[in-house]
């Protein structure tokens, strides 16, 4: 049979918005909506397989229904400022679709939807309608269903004649007299005051509609005979803006709803890249086809018999696909020479284009001159693959993927196809199309003045982290095997006593079993349950450990079988050949701007109890006579917060060199600068850096030990001392509200499309990310200069020293003794002087014969 779907537009795209999160593109564009739409959509016609298909939508709140009463939808808020802009993108979205969508003025979706099924249902077609509305239940009968959506998009339920008929006792036609009783809050329509839905239900049951009722209105009794009557205005009313209207002039023939599932996606997927849908986009690739593989050229024997060789097997320069042909006869000739990491290895396109060359050697002339601009995307790990065979790449002057990352940080994947159809560029022979992404990716960043930020910070620093790489850091193995068994030992002691004061031997690893334990066996009063049963995660054992001591004992044996399981039994295992760990530092991984570090993470190591920092001595210098020198940043969050906030008296004190944590305990604690306690600075520290976060009276209390009320005063008493801190605060959560994004002193931007959100949660968290982002974004461009001014001036001294680390606000280097003065001068002074701020920026050096041992030079 011929089958019709009509979806309503309006009410769906409402429930796809209010179902997800808010959503955005780099550009800050909405489209949480046209995302949950979409996916619904997808999902429904792969069901239906419809052979004709409408969309239909409101064309504005003025309708025939509202020239008879003012009123109606009168209490409806207005449609969210993040949802107006997605009614036109998902008309857009639906036209490249190939799906037809109507909207008429005068009237609402729902009569569109009426007209269209009363025409199918006459041309004896089966019509099926998708809404979040029950007012179209109305529409029902032998030939039309209507699917609603219970809940979110996701939960439909079918609604045919035998369920209209249980669920309301009336046929489908007489819901419209059900609603000129009962009336509708939702649309504002009246009914009849103090006729409720059983009441109207009865009533219908008995009488059939309106008209009936009111010609035997006398045989009712009581107060509902009076308020019959005095409702009946009322009632044809409502019953009169309740009922669809299945005759409206819809202008839309059966050819023109002609659904094609088949129809060309190229537009489509265009239009989702340009809008960052990329799981709808995704979607879209299976059908496409595979991508072909890269055209190839012989490779010299000599190079491809190397069973070590890295690179593809050289193929036949005569085998492409006709897909491969048309993008390599459609693709610009590019003057740089482009360069692809792909599964079968490193790809090389020369300069003006011709064959893909697969094998490096081929063009280790080409790599080396820094005449030749090369474009790339992950040049740091195409620079460590070459440096594997001897060969060195220069001139790189694009990264595609760090291009990509500071349009839109947040994205966490950057993959070239991806970033290829987002910029509505052929995803066959990607290498051959690499300089087009390059130049819209730099016309991006160029409109938002962050050219600087891609070719002054992020391209050499990829280059600083190649060599940081390659390089690695030694590890005493012998060392790290003592501290292992050492751990292993302090492992089984903390056992043993958990063991004795359970008074039995069980699984401390299971959640389950401690629970028992401890809450049931041993009578300790439980803090909190999770749907499992009893939480014992490590804020409830750390409270309840204040009293209990095989919460104290249970914490510490977890701390310690986590550093030797992640830390001296990990690191062993990653220690290469050459005795080193070649730790892996990512460019493109946090919204904040800062490096991450895998394989392993290094930055993680745990510095706050002794057993942690011990890890440190296990990272030794290269050669005995070698020194490991460490120089951190004092304090630059709070100095950069100083500077953006313009805060007078937060400034003065960095400029006199006060302890800022003793000043801020004295103004806080409210005692004499003199008589401040270590613990009162320590609490001072927590509140001065928990203010840089954004920190609440809840997570300050959980940190200091104290109740809310008291953390919120410490927080009150900060803020009136550095009364520029507070306003800045509100400041820039005002002015991201209005751009969509905060941004660093360098340009770095992070959008943040939650400080809309509804969810007091999401709002809340953006709100706190609003007001740390550009501060820690800030001091994280700030090291990245300070790396690269460094790393520059070494090698142009020709030092031997090497950098070898960057764990946050600190940098390790390897030092010869001839050098240690030297790079102590050099080092200290490029990073105080990365950037001139309104307070200065101190660096505390140190050196050691391990990272453990360190003393201030």
């Amino acid at each position: 049979m011929t089958k019709l779907l009509l979806i309503d537009g309006s009410s769906l795209l409402h429930r796809a918005f209010f179902a997800l999160p808010l959503l955005s593109n780099s550009d800050g564009v909405f489209t949480n909506a046209v995302h949950g739409f979409m996916m619904m959509f997808n999902r429904v016609v792969a069901a239906e397989r419809p052979d004709y298909l409408a969309v239909c939508f409101d064309k504005s709140r003025q309708t025939f229904r509202t020239r008879i009463y003012a009123d109606y939808k009168g209490t409806r808020s207005e449609t969210p400022l993040e949802l107006r802009g997605q009614f036109e993108l998902i008309k857009q979205v639906l036209d490249q679709a190939g799906a037809c969508w109507l909207e008429l003025e005068d009237y609402e979706a729902d009569d569109l939807l009426g007209t269209l099924a009363r025409r199918g249902a006459a041309a004896g077609f089966q019509v099926d309608i998708y809404t979040g509305d029950r007012d179209i239940f109305q529409l029902v009968d032998d030939r039309t269903t209507v699917f609603w959506t219970r809940k979110g998009i996701t939960e439909t339920e079918r609604v045919d004649l035998a369920a209209v008929r249980e669920r309301y006792g009336v046929e489908p036609p007489r819901l419209a007299d059900l609603k000129g009783l009962m009336g509708d809050s939702s649309d504002n329509i009246p009914g009849i005051a103090g006729v409720g839905e059983k009441t109207a239900i009865r009533l219908l049951s008995q009488y059939g509609d309106l008209e009936t009722l009111y010609e035997h209105s006398g045989e009712l009794k009581g107060k509902l005979a009076e308020r019959v009557a005095e409702g009946r205005d009322a009632a044809f009313l409502s019953r009169q803006l309740a009922t669809i209207c299945c005759d409206a002039p819809v202008d839309a023939d059966w050819p023109r709803l002609a659904f094609d599932p088949d129809k060309d996606k190229s537009g489509l997927s265009a239009l989702y890249a340009r809008l960052g849908l990329r799981e709808l986009l995704r979607k879209l690739q299976p059908a496409e086809g595979t991508l072909p593989a890269p055209t190839a050229v012989t490779a010299p024997a000599a190079a491809a018999d190397d069973p070590d060789r890295p690179w593809p097997e050289a193929g036949d320069a005569g085998e492409e696909s006709s897909a491969n042909a048309e993008a390599i006869a459609a693709a610009p000739p590019s003057t740089a020479c482009v360069l692809l990491l792909q599964e079968e290895g490193l790809a090389i396109l020369p300069p003006g284009g011709g064959p893909v060359i697969t094998d490096p050697a081929v063009a280790s002339a080409l790599l080396a001159d820094e005449s030749v601009p090369k474009i790339t995307a992950d040049a740091k790990e195409i620079k460590k693959l070459l440096a594997g065979r001897g060969l060195a790449l220069s001139g790189v002057t694009d990264d595609v993927l760090l291009a990509a990352y500071l349009i839109d940080p947040s994205r966490g994947d950057y993959r070239v196809t991806e970033l290829l159809q987002e910029a509505g560029l052929p995803a066959a022979e990607p290498i051959r199309w690499l300089p087009s992404l390059c130049g819209k990716l730099r016309d991006t960043l160029v409109r938002r003045d962050m050219t600087g930020l891609y070719t002054e910070m992020e391209l050499p620093l990829s280059d600083v982290l190649a060599r940081m790489e390659l390089t690695g850091i030694r590890v005493d193995a012998e060392r790290l095997r003592e501290m292992s068994a050492e751990l292993a030992a302090a492992a089984d002691k903390y056992q043993a006593g958990i063991y004795e004061k359970a008074g039995h031997e069980f699984n401390i690893n299971s959640p389950k079993q401690l629970g028992v334990v401890l809450f049931e066996e041993l009578g300790v009063p439980p803090l909190k349950k999770t749907r499992s049963g009893y939480s014992t995660d490590a804020e409830v054992l750390e409270t309840l450990a204040l009293t209990q001591p095989i919460c104290r004992d249970i914490l510490d044996y977890r701390f310690v079988t986590k550093l030797r399981s992640t830390y001296t039994e990990g690191l062993s295992r990653l220690v290469g050949e050459d005795g080193r760990i070649h730790t892996c530092f990512k460019q493109t991984v946090t919204a904040t701007g800062r490096l991450s570090s895998i394989e392993p993470n290094l930055q993680n190591i745990p510095i706050r109890q002794e057993e942690g920092r011990r890890i440190r001595r296990v990272f030794m210098p290269d050669e005995p006579g070698d020194w490991l020198l460490a120089a951190d940043y004092s304090q630059i969050e709070l100095r950069v917060l100083a500077h953006i906030s313009g805060d007078a008296k937060l400034r003065q004190a960095y400029a006199d060199g006060e302890d800022i944590h003793a000043r801020t305990a004295s103004e806080v604690f409210g005692v004499p600068i003199g008589e401040v306690t270590p613990a009162l600075r320590r609490a001072a520290k927590a509140v001065n850096f928990g203010i840089v976060y954004g920190i609440t009276d809840y997570g300050l209390s959980r940190d200091l030990g104290v109740s809310r009320r008291e953390a919120q005063q410490y927080i009150d008493r900060y803020l009136a001392r550095y009364p520029e801190v507070a306003a800045y605060q509100a400041r820039v959560v005002l002015e991201a509200k209005e751009k969509g994004y905060v941004e660093t002193l360098f340009g770095r931007r992070r959008y943040l499309p939650d400080l809309l959100s509804r969810n007091f949660n999401l709002r809340s968290f953006a709100q706190r990310v609003a007001m740390n982002a550009p501060i820690q974004g800030t001091a994280a461009d700030i090291i990245k200069l300070a790396m690269i001014a460094a790393d520059r001036e070494m090698r142009q001294r020709g030092l031997k020293s090497k950098m070898l680390l960057q764990v946050h606000d600190e940098l390790i280097f390897n030092v010869p003794e001839s050098e240690l003065e030297l790079m102590r001068e050099l080092v200290r002074r490029h990073m105080e002087h990365a950037v001139e701020l309104s307070v200065p920026l101190t660096v505390d050096v140190k050196a050691g014969h391990d990272w453990y041992a360190m003393e201030v030079l």
